[in-house]
């Protein structure tokens, strides 16, 4: 499983869920009005389209403990794929 980072720094990990159909997930910081839970950090994930760029609007959770970007990432993705039974990771 790689982490890479987006063009804003926030790590991600993009996975094929079936064949040619990719989602990506990644760790976003943020302040003010969009830290609507008030814990900084989100977790959020999406479709991506052809050409694994993101698609669409992306669904958030926000991260309430002490675990790294990193950490919440691959258990997030692990977790995700284990509920779905994808193999593709």
């Amino acid at each position: 499983m790689e982490i890479n980072k987006d063009g804003n720094g926030n790590p991600y990990i993009e996975w094929e869920q079936v064949p040619n159909i990719w989602k990506r997930a990644w760790v976003r910081h943020a302040t003010g009005e969009k830290d609507w839970a008030d814990t900084r950090r989100y977790i959020n994930v999406v479709r991506c389209n052809s050409d694994r760029n993101p698609a669409g609007n992306s669904t958030d959770f926000p991260i309430f403990n002490d675990l790294t970007d990193e950490q919440v990432l691959v258990a997030f993705v692990h977790s995700v794929n284990a509920i779905t039974g994808c193999k593709n990771v």
